[in-house]
């Protein structure tokens, strides 16, 4: 089962259980038996258009909240542009982008790095490198394609990113001087876009409730989100509504601490200012 189909399934259950329906209406509505709802609801089988219109309606669903839902059935199966790059990314990799193709909205909080939708390609590349020591140069020319065209719809306007970074992220010279060079000097223009926020913790700040747990918190048409948490060695999705519920709050303690999106680009600005010289006297 795809992603897609996953969050339908999910969501169809979460429907039922807030109408205070059971699996006995959901099955008489659709005129099937009651294990056919659970086996829907459990992602083992895959749920149609019209079968999810009807029990969307049925639960007392809105109108935009039923037409995501059936474009979101018409869908599932269908392949996404980032499809092409199955055999070079890990499977969590694809899981990550369906999300983030899907969502309207991202809050990402880093710890050391700069956000993946807002790396140029060099920095990108080191990033990427350095998590996976042993990748041949063709896997690593297709995972730095695939996070660069990320980026598309950040720049089409259609999806909205809030970041927040510690200020390690851009005093990191990753990728060596000429890398982190050409990253500070685009992250201005890139912030400065009206679908774009960013903020920056100070080191001053000091603790804060996300220490050590960099994140990701995808918003959905239909107000549902994902939240996904890197690791060594993969990807941790988590969607239940109070799991993601946790993670909201977190992220808006985070943009308190930090510098407002003013403060922080000026901030920005100052090390692009500084020169070599200097970046390399302050790391």
């Amino acid at each position: 089962m795809t992603p897609k189909q996953r969050r339908l399934a999910r969501r169809l259950r979460r429907l039922r259980l807030k109408s205070g329906l059971g699996l006995e209406d959901a099955a008489a509505h659709l005129g099937c038996k009651q294990p056919k709802i659970t086996e829907l609801e459990a992602c083992q089988l895959g749920a149609k258009p019209d079968e999810v219109r009807a029990l969307c309606e049925l639960y007392g669903a809105g109108r935009a909240t039923v037409e995501s839902m059936v474009i979101l059935a018409r869908t599932a199966k269908s392949p996404g542009w980032y499809q092409v790059y199955d055999e070079s990314a890990n499977p969590e990799n694809i899981d990550f982008v369906e999300l983030e193709t899907d969502a309207v909205s991202v809050s990402n909080f880093e710890i050391d790095l700069i956000p993946g939708l807002l790396q140029t390609e060099d920095y990108c590349r080191s990033v990427i490198r350095a998590a996976n020591p042993g990748i041949t140069g063709e896997v690593l020319d297709q995972r730095v394609e695939l996070r660069v065209k990320r980026q598309d719809r950040v720049l089409r306007g259609e999806l909205d990113v809030w970041a927040v970074v510690t200020e390690d992220a851009p005093l990191r010279p990753v990728g060596g001087r000429e890398a982190h060079v050409a990253q500070l000097t685009r992250l201005p223009g890139l912030v400065s876009l009206p679908n774009v926020q960013f903020q920056v913790i100070p080191v001053r700040t000091g603790e804060h409730i996300a220490m050590g747990v960099p994140f990701d918190c995808f918003r959905f048409d239909d107000g549902y989100g994902t939240v996904a948490i890197d690791h060594l060695s993969g990807t941790l999705f988590l969607e239940e509504e109070s799991d993601v519920e946790r993670y909201r709050p977190a992220f808006r303690h985070l943009c308190g601490a930090a510098l407002n999106p003013q403060d922080s680009l000026a901030l920005l600005r100052k090390y692009t200012e500084e020169g070599h010289g200097s970046w390399e006297q302050r790391i």
